[in-house]
Parts: structure tokens; C-alpha cells; sequence
């Protein structure tokens, strides 16, 4: 039977047709769960933790965080003050006798503080907190303005025109300038740009298909979350612990951990613990000399770091604890970093306090890296842990 050379050139165009969207329906079936992995978090955690990280909150400039957990603590019926410095306090009462635990997370990230503007409209700045030089250079960078979030870029000199010799060399933090589009200082001005104006990392929190979270500031917005969770769970699951527990967001860690300071003669804590972000340095180029936690081996303690020594009763009562109910718990020891938990050891007369954290990659950067079975995992020992520090046991860590 005879067709005529139109139906032939339709039927055929229908096939390949049809071979196109079989073939767009497999890659379909096959990238979207990828696709969706890496999409944003679903869960609540998933989101706080967002909400967290990308709130801009350098030391000194805590304001966005002390908001989001101000309205946390309010959301679980808690009380809350803030101190001299703006630290905030959530109070989640027990008896009057009861000991009085301290968990401090702190609310202040990495950052800088613009110092001067060139006349070329250029943005110079104080460093806020701990930087390598490397970190700094071909980075966007937001300016917290009066006139609202201004977007700058630090520049770096092209390669064409940087002699040979210079290639390799790191970029001193003294060069580095913040460019913003304008033309001149007063332009710079115009937009709302001053002397003391917060410059923050711009960098968005995502999900990766791994489980693991990205995003910046997770040092320390992963122990402002540990904070938040547990309290939310210990509200649940109506858990009455034998103790006082006074939940604290801490200000200006990054540059001498003052709010601790002033937090901790608030709180007059029998124990403290510092909810932290660790330091994982399982990448290409990391040594355990330096580090030894891990992503994705469970919560972490230190036994020293540069400004303290974890009490050894403590230390030992999180480690039982843990192994009674089958948690990994990776230990610290490194010459480098102070937490917070150096100020609620020195309150006093002395008391005992530990560093407890979730392993992190890339600290003080744009971009750090946690393992979210980390942070689950941490929260789930500190529901273990505090249920049990009533007035004997602390008396007993306490004692030597």
C-alpha cells in the first residue's frame, strides 16, 4: 500500500517526538531526586537552621539573631531578659534549690566594621573576629547600612596585570578593599555607607544531597540551634528536670567572649556548657595534629582548646552518658580557639564547665559544612544529660 511522502515525514516526525520526551521522562526520574536533595530543607530544623544562618549578626551587630531567638524562647513560654551587652536569657524554672545549668551558644558571627571610605569610593574595614587573609579576596560581602543592606564585592586584581612573582602571593588583609559600583566617596555616602557599618559575608544556606547543611556563620549558629531544639523537645515531651536551666544566646564571642562575661554574672551558673560549632579537619590538607573531629561521627567534646581545661568530672559524666546510650562522641584537643565556656569556668570561684560542639568544616569563612546526623545527635545526649545533673551529681563534678 502506497503512503504518500507526508504521512511518511509526519509518522516519523511523531517517532523522534516521542523518542524526546521518553527520553526527558528518564532523565527526569533520575535527576530529581538529586534535584530535590538539594533543594531547601523541609523539616524544622532544617529551616531554623536557615533562618539562622542567614541572618547577619557580626559581633557587635547580633540584633537579626537576638530577634530570632528572643522569639524562640517567647514561642516555648520561657521569661527573657538580655544583659548590658545584649546577650539574651530564657529561663526554664525548677525548684528553688535546684542547681542552675548554663547553656550558651553564641548569637555573633565573623565579620567587619567599615573603618574609612577612599575618595575613589572605595570601602576599607576592621576585621571582627578571627580571618586567614586567604578568605578575604574575590568575596561578596554585605554592608549593613542605616539605608538598608548595601552589596559589595572585595576586589582582587586581574591576573593580566599582576607580575609573575606576585601570582601565588596571599593577598594582606591591609590591601583589601570593599568596591560597592559607586564613583566617589560622597556617592558612597549617599547609599548610606559610614564609619562603623557591619559588613557581613554574603552567602546563602543550603541543603546538599549527603545530608549535610552549607551555609555561613554555622560557628555559631549550629549551637544557637542546638539551644532552640532542645528546648523545644524538653517543652514536647514535658520533661521536668531537676535543675534550673537557663538558656543563653551570648554576644561578641568573636572578639574576647565578652558576652559570656556578662552573661554568666547574670545567670550565677553552677555548670556550664557552650554549645559550639567544632573544628573537622577531614578535607585534603587537614592533620589530626591540628584537629581531630570528623563529619558525620557524632557530637564532640573538648578537653582543651587556648583558654581552658574541661573539668574532668564533667567530662567524664558526658562521656558515661553518652555510652550508656550507644551515641558517638568524638573528643578534642587543640592549641587553638576559645569558646565561651573559658568565661563560665572562670565565674566565681571556678566552676565546672565543658565545650560541647558539632563538627565543622571551614570555620570563619564565607562557607562552612555540618553533617545534620551531628547536630541530631547532640541534641538527643543533651536530652540525656540534663534529665540527670540534679544537685547530687553536680555536687560530685564539682568536688576534688
Amino acid at each position: 500500500m502506497n503512503r504518500s511522502p507526508s504521512l511518511v515525514l509526519v509518522a516519523f516526525s511523531w517517532l523522534l517526538w516521542s523518542l524526546f520526551l521518553v527520553r526527558c521522562f528518564c532523565l527526569t526520574l533520575f535527576l530529581c531526586p538529586a534535584l530535590l536533595a538539594q533543594g531547601q530543607p523541609k523539616d524544622r530544623v532544617g529551616r531554623l537552621l536557615e533562618e539562622l544562618s542567614n541572618a547577619p549578626g557580626p559581633s557587635g551587630f547580633e540584633g537579626p539573631v537576638r530577634e530570632i531567638i528572643t522569639r524562640e524562647l517567647r514561642g516555648a513560654g520561657l521569661e527573657v531578659a538580655t544583659d548590658g551587652l545584649g546577650s539574651v536569657i530564657g529561663v526554664l524554672h525548677g525548684s528553688s534549690e535546684s542547681p542552675r545549668i548554663m547553656l550558651a551558644a553564641h548569637m555573633d558571627e565573623v565579620g567587619a566594621m567599615v573603618r574609612y571610605v577612599t575618595p575613589e569610593g572605595m570601602v576599607k574595614f576592621q576585621l571582627l573576629g578571627g580571618w586567614l587573609d586567604q578568605a578575604l579576596v574575590d568575596q561578596r560581602w554585605t554592608i549593613l547600612t542605616s539605608k538598608g543592606p548595601v552589596m559589595a564585592i572585595s576586589g582582587l586584581r586581574s591576573v593580566h596585570i599582576t607580575p609573575s612573582e606576585e601570582r601565588s602571593r596571599v593577598t594582606p588583609r591591609d590591601d583589601v578593599f570593599l568596591d560597592v559600583g559607586v564613583r566617589s566617596k560622597e556617592e558612597a555616602e549617599s547609599v548610606g555607607i559610614r564609619p562603623g557599618d557591619a559588613v557581613v559575608p554574603a552567602s546563602s544556606f543550603a541543603a546538599l544531597p549527603s545530608g549535610r547543611y552549607i551555609g555561613k556563620a554555622m560557628d555559631d549558629r549550629v549551637g544557637c540551634m542546638m539551644l532552640l531544639e532542645t528546648l523545644r523537645r524538653l517543652k514536647e515531651q514535658a520533661i521536668k528536670t531537676p535543675n534550673t536551666i537557663y538558656f543563653v544566646g551570648t554576644v561578641q564571642e568573636e572578639v574576647g567572649l565578652r558576652g559570656a562575661h556578662t552573661a554568666a554574672a547574670i545567670v550565677k551558673p553552677d555548670v556550664g556548657i557552650s554549645l559550639e560549632a567544632g573544628i573537622a579537619a577531614d578535607h585534603p590538607g587537614g592533620k589530626p595534629d591540628w584537629a581531630q573531629e570528623r563529619l558525620g561521627a557524632g557530637p564532640v567534646i573538648y578537653l582543651a582548646d587556648a583558654a581552658m581545661l574541661v573539668n574532668l568530672r564533667l567530662r567524664d559524666f558526658f562521656q558515661r552518658v553518652a555510652g550508656e546510650n550507644n551515641t558517638p562522641l568524638q573528643t578534642e584537643v587543640t592549641t587553638a580557639g576559645a569558646e565561651d565556656s573559658a568565661e563560665l569556668q572562670r565565674y566565681g570561684a571556678g566552676k565546672p564547665s565543658v565545650n560541647f560542639a558539632v563538627a565543622t568544616r571551614y570555620l570563619h569563612s564565607h562557607n562552612s559544612e555540618i553533617e545534620r546526623s551531628d547536630l541530631d545527635q547532640a541534641v538527643n545526649l543533651l536530652m540525656k544529660v540534663l534529665p540527670r545533673l540534679d544537685a547530687k551529681t553536680v555536687a560530685e563534678i564539682s568536688r576534688f
